[in-house]
């Protein structure tokens, strides 16, 4: 499934912008600390978590807008929404280690029912779906 620049989430488009500039993995701890600072700022986390989570980001931000569909949300209106809550969002899907039941779970149109089986985000679209 592909999406927009836009459609993508922050870590994403962090990720898209990163990738632009970088030819390969490694080349991601050439950039300068200043480089990382910032960038972890803007994110609200850790340098080392930047690090971390800049190769999944924006496949996981995909599967997590496929989620929240699923689930039956606009994962565009929670970001304009819920801006901050939409990063968290976001960092736990990238820092996922269930990626392959998500891709498969979704693909067979049952992630909707067994997503509390697994998925970190699972109460929180729940809550989402309850205040909507």
């Amino acid at each position: 499934m592909s999406a927009s620049n836009d459609d993508q989430g922050l870590l994403g488009r962090l990720f898209d912008w990163v990738k632009a500039r970088v030819h390969r993995d490694d080349d991601l701890y050439a950039l300068t600390r200043g480089d990382l600072a910032m960038m972890a700022s803007d994110l609200g986390i850790s340098e080392s978590d930047l690090r971390d989570v800049l190769p999944k980001a924006a496949d996981n931000s995909l599967l997590m807008d496929e989620m929240m569909i699923a689930r039956g949300l606009d994962p565009d209106r929670v970001r304009r929404s819920c801006g901050g809550l939409a990063r968290d969002l976001e960092l736990t899907c990238v820092r996922c280690g269930s990626v392959a039941r998500c891709r498969s779970d979704l693909a067979q149109g049952v992630a909707a029912e067994r997503c509390h089986e697994y998925c970190g985000n699972a109460e929180v679209f729940d809550e989402l779906l309850a205040g909507a």
